[in-house]
């Protein structure tokens, strides 16, 4: 951990070399994973290593390998779908005690990524919360993400069965839903996966059903990670932090951002994302959406949860998201 934080603390100090905008103090934030360092025209973001949490259930990202292995898919996958915004990834040389960003390379003390400054007011929350969308925004929103995901050239290869791949990914929330219990009691969260699990089995020839040729990389895309700009979505942050998680059937990933669409801005709007999916699909099966709203809403409600202490309008939406689960598990058939 000492060299991780003399590199937090070159950023912080303003002494860290090699950047665009030298000498400067930053902003700082913390997310769960992450460090961002914010400039008046660029971001720089180090991935944590002593999340215990995180390392345990998702990535060690303690270990070099696997820590700089996840820089390089993170970067890939969101420089993809947002090259405006993530520019480069980069490396962090420490010589002595003098700490500066350069060019990649393997054998490196670190990574960091380097990424365009965006306006924070153009996030999909904060953009529901103040609702100044229209229905045909959130058309082309679902429009725009569904193509994005089928061209991506680095589609997941797996003949799993999408049965055995969903079993496990409730195995993940009950572990994450465990990790907030003052939010949720273990006693409910364990009613609440026993429900979702017994949805899944009732519907295991729905979910076995699907043809492993059609599966496509998954997007952690909820809300805070999702922009909108002047008729342009585009996404920070939507690699998934687990590796397990990269791969879902073609529409599951209209529910994450439907999920907090339907819960912040109302069931029309909703809607309206989905048929932009529907647009580039063609029908879908559409009767298991409450299903997919419930586990959608479950993950994104601890993570509102964690990030609510300081934060009032995190606050209110975590207790909306709450009720929201707790209201429609006992619709489940």
């Amino acid at each position: 951990m000492q060299t991780h934080n003399k590199i937090v603390s070159a950023f912080l100090n303003g002494t860290i070399q090699g950047i665009e905008e030298i000498g400067l103090i930053p902003e700082h934030t913390e997310t769960q994973i992450s460090h961002l360092f914010l400039y008046p025209k660029t971001v720089y973001k180090i991935c944590k290593r002593d999340n215990h949490f995180f390392n345990e259930h998702f990535r060690n990202l303690a270990d070099h390998q696997t820590r700089f292995d996840f820089y390089k898919s993170d970067f890939f996958e969101n420089n993809y779908f947002s090259p405006e915004v993530y520019i480069a990834l980069q490396s962090i040389v420490i010589n002595d005690e003098k700490i500066s960003v350069s060019n990649f390379a393997d054998d490196t003390d670190d990574v960091v990524i380097k990424m365009n400054r965006i306006d924070l007011a153009n996030n999909l929350s904060e953009l529901l919360h103040d609702n100044v969308l229209q229905e045909t925004d959130f058309r082309s929103m679902g429009y725009q993400q569904t193509k994005a995901v089928a061209a991506y050239p680095h589609q997941p290869k797996t003949a799993e069965n999408y049965f055995d791949i969903f079993g496990r990914r409730l195995n993940d929330l009950k572990d994450w839903m465990h990790s907030a219990s003052t939010y949720i009691s273990n006693e409910h969260v364990d009613e609440f996966i026993s429900k979702l699990r017994n949805y899944l089995e009732k519907h295991k020839d729905y979910f076995s059903g699907f043809d492993a040729a059609q599966y496509v990389v998954s997007l952690d895309n909820h809300s805070d990670n999702i922009f909108y700009q002047t008729g342009k979505m585009f996404f920070l942050d939507i690699y998934p932090p687990k590796e397990d998680w990269m791969t879902v059937v073609p529409w599951i990933n209209m529910y994450r951002p439907a999920t907090d669409i339907l819960i912040l801005s109302g069931e029309k709007n909703a809607e309206a994302f989905m048929q932009g999916c529907v647009d580039f699909y063609g029908e879908l099966d559409r009767s298991h959406d409450l299903f997919y709203f419930v586990y959608s809403a479950a993950i994104q409600a601890v993570s509102l949860f964690n990030l609510s202490k300081d934060n009032k309008i995190k606050f209110s939406d975590a207790e909306l998201y709450r009720d929201f689960i707790l209201n429609s598990v006992r619709k489940l058939g």
